[in-house]
């Protein structure tokens, strides 16, 4: 018993000869006093070896790790021995290390914050341990089998980017997802857009995401770095990209009204085009005649997108409109209203039929040409026309000329009107039951006329007309002295 106590106090002694401390480093001048493994006398010759005599003290060394406060590295310690890569390396002199285990009074112990202050370089085995986000790099010294903690740092992060979706419309948020991403508490996120920077951003306090949007269509590069906690950049490629694309406008045309007259004004209307990531800003409006010629081309760029346009010249006419958004794509889908019947209101006028000349109804055919005005159309229009009326029998009556300047209302396919007309001498003077009737020379008639449309298409009409013409002259009287014509009247 006596003697057991002597020993453990010269090994006391030694250690306290040997451990001198300096503010709070151990410095340590020799290995061997209380190694944690039995190892030979020339200390360990080999990998293998040393192999076997971890596995030989395992306990002494999982007692040393919980003991060191480094439980959890422990098994990650055994695998990185059992089959991992061994290193083998000399300590310098003045190396430190965080802790070192050894083996005294029958007992695995720790002493922290060590140096070698030997006067030699100590060769030994170094195994780097790699758990979670730390690596650790441990040391044994080939003469006392001592597992020693050189250091402990931080892993280099591991970067993940993911962007989704691969293609957004312009204005539209895409996300950036870091969360992938391993062994990092910052990220570095640079954006380029035809090759250029046009966005930085950082991520920390654990954010992991972030929602960015772009307002130019096009290609656009994400180029990140995962930072770990000591501000070290990864090193892995880390690279998506997304593509931001503009949807083009779609137009939509509506023309008011779809038929008219010439000085008639239309509406234009492109109001309701819409763009599913943008504004609609301008409307480029078309008008073309169907006869031919270059379409007349009518911009519009300030809101709202609608033209008031007075077509003078009679035709069919076709109106198309192309729009544009705030990032200039044109309108793909077609956008054409037509046809728009832009009929005149000045008419070649044509007219024949028979006639009857009162007196003792004289019969004639007559034909008159002129020109018709709608000054309302639909509603009033004019007539100016003049023609010739032959006779068909009678001495007394006379071939003559016969105008007229008359103003129609119209009803639907109806219209009644009057005016006055001119005539040429109708009949020489004669008698009649033993009376001598005047003269029927030259004259201002008052005329009526009524009629019925029975057809009308574009630029044209056709029309019944019943007319009454009665003399002004002075000797001449209505129920014996008249005209009465029916007719057929074209407007082209």
């Amino acid at each position: 018993m006596a003697f057991k106590r002597t020993a453990a106090l010269i090994v006391v002694l030694v250690m306290i000869m040997t451990v001198s401390t300096f503010a709070e480093t151990k410095k340590i001048t020799r290995l061997s006093v209380s190694p944690l493994m039995k190892v030979p006398a020339k200390g360990i010759r080999s990998i293998d070896e040393f192999k076997a005599l971890v596995e030989k003290y395992a306990d002494r060394i999982k007692e040393g790790f919980e003991k060191a406060d480094a439980a959890s590295i422990y098994p990650a310690f055994m695998e990185q021995v059992k089959s991992g890569t061994i290193e083998e390396r000399i300590i310098p002199m003045g190396q430190q290390v965080q802790w070192m285990l050894f083996y005294s009074e029958k007992q695995t112990k720790v002493v922290k914050d060590v140096q070698w202050s030997g006067k030699k370089t100590v060769n030994a085995y170094a195994v780097t341990v790699e758990l979670d986000c730390k690596k650790y790099d441990i040391i044994v010294p080939r003469v006392c089998g001592n597992v020693s903690l050189v250091q402990e740092f931080n892993k280099y992060a591991a970067c993940d980017i993911k962007v989704t979706p691969a293609e957004v419309h312009v204005g539209e948020p895409v996300t950036v997802d870091m969360s992938g991403s391993k062994c990092a508490t910052a990220y570095e996120i640079s954006v380029l857009f035809e090759g250029k920077e046009v966005v930085f951003k950082k991520l920390e306090g654990g954010e992991t995401t972030w929602k960015p949007s772009f307002k130019v269509p096009g290609n656009y590069n994400f180029v990140a770095k995962a930072l770990n906690p000591d501000g070290v950049v990864s090193q892995n490629d880390c690279k998506a990209s997304t593509r931001v694309i503009n949807t083009p406008p779609t137009c939509d045309l509506k023309v008011s009204p779809t038929s008219g007259y010439t000085g008639d004004n239309f509406t234009f209307d492109a109001t309701g085009s819409s763009d599913k990531d943008g504004q609609v800003v301008k409307a480029d409006f078309a008008i073309a005649n169907k006869k031919g010629g270059e379409p007349e081309n009518l911009p519009v760029s300030t809101s709202p997108l609608k033209l008031d346009k007075i077509i003078k010249k009679s035709g069919i006419y076709t109106v198309s409109v192309k729009v544009t958004d705030d990032l200039g794509a044109e309108s793909t889908n077609s956008c054409v209203s037509g046809p728009i019947e832009v009929q005149k209101k000045l008419y070649f006028l044509a007219e024949a039929g028979p006639m009857v000349a009162k007196g003792t109804y004289t019969g004639y055919v007559f034909g008159r040409l002129g020109l018709c005005y709608l000054i309302v159309p639909e509603k009033l229009s004019f007539i100016l026309s003049g023609g010739y009326a032959v006779k068909l029998g009678g001495v007394a009556f006379k071939n003559h000329f016969l105008s007229n300047l008359l103003l129609n209302v119209h009803f639907n396919k109806f219209f009644v009107g009057g005016g006055f007309g001119f005539s040429t001498k109708v009949r020489n003077a004669v008698y009649e039951d033993g009376v001598l009737r005047v003269e029927w020379k030259s004259n201002i008639d008052i005329v009526g006329n009524v009629g019925y449309d029975v057809f009308k298409s574009f630029n044209k009409k056709g029309s019944i007309f019943g007319e009454l013409r009665v003399p002004i002259k002075k000797g001449l009287e209505f129920k014996k002295d008249h005209e009465i014509l029916l007719g057929f009247r074209l407007l082209f």
